[in-house]
């Protein structure tokens, strides 16, 4: 239950494994990375976007928007870095770029419940200790 509890304060620090970061897979391998969250609109979310794959006609599709309008007939899965899971319902916007380098997303979090006011005390002295940690 420990392990449990300390998983959900990890996911809550990491903004529902936004501030993680996100593996773009297709067909098992890593063809992106997405990090660098930045909110964009209500329920939008871009990220820094980096092409990791090595094939090269990829990484020239990776870059048009009609690759990511057709990201669900890609069969592409977005697996959080830190947690290894994945987002099931996470898609690009319809204008995936909102300049060159950042994928505009919707959904790409991982769901669990609110903190409860106990566990924002916890969370709360995690942050201190942290802020402490590193001042020493």
């Amino acid at each position: 239950m420990f392990a449990s509890y300390t998983r959900r304060l990890r996911i809550w620090e990491t903004n529902y494994g936004r501030d993680a970061g996100w593996l773009v897979e297709r067909r098992g391998k890593t063809i992106a990375v997405l990090t660098d969250p930045r909110w964009e609109d209500m329920f939008w979310v871009s990220y820094r976007m980096e092409i990791t794959t090595d094939d090269s006609e990829l990484r020239t599709q990776l870059q048009t928007e009609s690759f990511w309008a057709r990201a669900e007939s890609e069969a592409l899965v977005w697996r959080n870095q830190e947690f290894g899971e994945v987002a099931e319902m996470a898609f690009p916007a319809l204008s995936p770029f909102t300049e060159p380098g950042r994928l505009k997303m919707r959904a790409l979090y991982l769901p669990i419940s609110e903190p409860w006011l106990w566990d924002s005390i916890v969370l709360w002295f995690r942050k201190r200790g942290r802020r402490a940690r590193r001042v020493t």
